[in-house]
C-alpha cells in the first residue's frame, strides 16, 4: 500500500493499530487528543479467559491469547521494557450454583488450560471456597501506552492535537477511527460506560494473585500496591472520578480486607461498549474511505491485537471481516446525538 493510513485516537486501540502498521511496513500517521476519562489510562489491563457466573470461555479467547502474546512480546522488544505478564485469578465460589458450575468446568477438557483445582494455603484464611483461573494475562496498560506514544513520537508517526478532533477526512486518504467512547463521530451506537478504579496501598494484604470478588484486586510491581476496580455506569454526565465511586470501591474492598487501606490514586475511564458486546470493526456505512476500530469495552487488551491485524488485512489484502463485528449492524444517522435507550 502506497497511501498513508490516518489513524485517529491514541489510546490502546489506536496505538495497537499504529504499531500493527509499523510492523507490517504500511505507511501511517497517528493523531491523538488527551482528555478526561481516557479508558486506557484507568484500565487494569486484564485478559481473563473465563468470564461470568457460569465460568464460560470469553468469546474467541483461544484465538485472541496467542495473537496478544505475540504482539505484546514484540512491542516489549521494541520498547526495551516488560509490560505483559501471565497471571492467575482467584474466583470465590460463594454460592452453591457457582460451585456447581465450577466443578462442571473442571470436568470439561476444553477448559483444561483455564480452570484449575490447585490450592494455596495462604488463601485458606479467607474461609471462602475458591477456584483458580489459569492462562490469564495482564498488560500494564498506562505504561505500555506511554511507551508506545514515546516510540511513535520519536519515529515521527504520532501528532498530539491540542483541541478535540475536527473533520479529518478527505477523498484520497484511508482513515481509521479508534476514538473510544468520548468522540463518537464514527457511530452513534457506541455506549459510554464509566468505570472507576483505585490504586491503593495495602501492606497487610498477603496475596499476589489477582482476586475477584465484588471488585478486582490486582497486584502491582510495587510491594503492597494494588489496582482496585471496577463498577460502571452507562451514559455518565461527568467523566471524572467521583466520591460515590470511591466509597463504593472501598466498601466492597473492606468486606474481604481487614487491614489498612491507603488510597494513592483515584481514576475514572469511559469505556466504549456496544449492546451486543461485539466490537465495531470495518468500513463505516455510507463512507468511502473511513473505517472504525472501536467498541471493545473491558476487553480491549485481548481484542485489539487480533482485530487490528484483521482490519489491516481488510484494507491491504481485501480480506473479509466476520459479520458479527461489522458496523453495518449499527447504521449511523446523520445526527450523532445520544441514541434512544433500547
Amino acid at each position: 500500500m502506497d497511501k498513508e493510513i490516518l489513524i485517529v485516537g491514541h489510546g490502546l486501540a489506536g496505538c495497537t493499530i499504529a504499531l500493527t502498521c509499523f510492523r507490517r511496513n504500511i505507511p501511517f500517521k497517528l493523531v491523538g487528543y488527551a482528555f478526561s476519562g481516557e479508558a486506557s489510562m484507568a484500565s487494569s489491563g486484564l485478559i481473563a479467559p473465563i468470564t461470568g457466573r457460569r465460568y464460560v470461555k470469553a468469546w474467541r479467547i483461544d484465538e485472541y491469547i496467542p495473537k496478544a502474546l505475540d504482539f505484546y512480546r514484540w512491542t516489549e522488544e521494541l520498547f526495551g521494557m516488560q509490560y505483559f505478564e501471565s497471571i492467575e485469578i482467584v474466583r470465590f465460589l460463594s454460592h452453591p450454583e457457582s460451585l456447581k458450575a465450577w466443578h462442571k468446568r473442571l470436568d470439561d477438557p476444553e477448559y483444561d488450560a483455564y480452570i484449575s483445582d490447585k490450592q494455596y494455603p495462604e488463601l485458606q484464611q479467607l474461609n471462602k471456597p475458591y477456584g483458580i483461573l489459569t492462562g490469564g494475562y495482564r498488560l500494564d496498560t498506562p505504561n505500555w501506552i506511554k511507551a508506545a506514544r514515546k516510540f511513535l513520537l520519536e519515529k515521527g508517526k504520532l501528532e498530539i492535537l491540542n483541541q478535540p478532533f475536527v473533520s479529518l477526512e478527505n477523498s484520497n486518504q484511508m482513515i481509521i477511527y479508534a476514538t473510544g467512547a468520548i468522540d463518537r463521530t464514527a457511530t452513534e451506537k457506541i455506549i459510554p460506560n464509566k468505570g472507576e478504579s483505585l490504586m491503593v496501598y495495602m501492606p497487610e494484604w498477603p496475596f499476589r494473585q489477582v482476586v475477584k470478588e465484588e471488585v478486582f484486586i490486582v497486584p502491582q510491581a510495587e510491594e503492597g500496591l494494588f489496582w482496585i476496580g471496577s463498577y460502571y455506569s452507562p451514559w455518565p454526565e461527568n467523566p471524572n472520578p467521583s466520591r460515590e465511586g470511591m466509597d463504593k470501591l472501598i466498601n466492597s474492598l473492606e468486606k474481604i480486607s481487614k487491614g489498612p487501606i491507603e488510597v494513592r490514586q483515584h481514576m475514572a475511564g469511559i469505556r466504549p461498549t456496544v449492546n451486543d458486546r461485539r466490537p465495531l470493526i470495518g468500513k463505516i456505512p455510507g463512507k468511502t474511505n473511513a473505517f472504525i476500530f472501536n467498541g471493545m469495552g473491558t476487553k480491549g487488551t485481548s481484542l485489539a491485537p487480533f482485530w487490528a491485524d484483521e482490519l489491516i488485512s481488510q484494507l491491504v489484502d481485501r480480506k473479509d471481516l466476520p459479520e458479527d463485528v461489522s458496523p453495518d449492524r449499527y447504521i449511523p444517522r446523520p445526527d450523532f446525538g445520544k441514541p434512544e435507550q433500547e
